[in-house]
């Protein structure tokens, strides 16, 4: 029995040693560090318009502008999106619903 497991063990060691030393070592090309860049680039992008997508929702804004947004999103059937409880925004939500229906 022990002479079956020094036998196969040596095999398999034999054959696992030719294995790793027949694999080359992996090597990056320029492209792939090119897409790996761009990749970066593209994920940052889209990170800075996320944010300055939540700057405009949360960040101040003047009754005229809470006024036309709300408009716009009544008028396009958008849904009521109103983070800073502006009454210019309900008063232009609810004036773009009626132009909606009156289209």
């Amino acid at each position: 029995m022990k002479l079956k497991f020094l036998t196969i063990g040596s095999i398999l060691t034999a054959i696992l040693t030719t294995m790793t030393t027949s694999v080359k070592p992996a090597q990056a090309s320029f492209g792939d560090f090119m897409l790996g860049v761009g990749t970066a680039a593209g994920v940052g992008a889209i990170i800075r318009g996320n944010q300055r997508a939540t700057q405009e929702r949360y960040g101040p804004a003047t009754p005229e502008q809470e006024y036309f947004r709300g408009r716009q999103d009544g008028f396009n059937g958008l849904r009521y999106d109103n983070p800073r409880n502006s009454v210019d925004y309900s008063r232009g939500f609810n004036e773009g619903l009626r132009a909606r229906q009156g289209r």
